[in-house]
């Protein structure tokens, strides 16, 4: 609201002196390639050791970190959705992966 006397200054926020939708790309650039190297680790513990645990821990890590960075840009670039749509994808994987997890804590499959 404006009003005699009151002053409307555009409201900026830089971190850098980026703006922000630069400081959100890149602070999730950035958990997502952390993401990367920690899924990217238990993905060599499974491979190196036949640990299924490790399977679903690096699945999970890669569904809570690298897949919603990437699914919602591509669904916000790619298509004409909506904020909502993008939200309900990136909240969809981090339940797979928060479910990819919690199954990661049960021993082993007996073979």
């Amino acid at each position: 609201m404006t009003g005699p006397g009151l002053a409307t200054a555009a409201l900026e926020t830089t971190v850098f002196g980026l703006d922000e939708a630069t400081t959100i790309f890149l602070t999730g650039l950035t958990s997502a390639a952390l993401g990367t190297v920690v899924a990217w680790t238990a993905y060599r513990g499974y491979a190196r050791n036949d640990s299924r645990p490790m399977l679903f821990l690096a699945v999970g890590i890669a569904l809570l970190t690298v897949v919603p960075f990437v699914s919602s840009y591509a669904v916000d670039w790619g298509t004409d959705a909506t904020d909502a749509t993008v939200l309900l994808v990136v909240t969809i994987s981090h339940l797979l992966g928060l479910l990819a997890i919690v199954r990661s804590f049960r021993r082993p499959d007996s073979t």
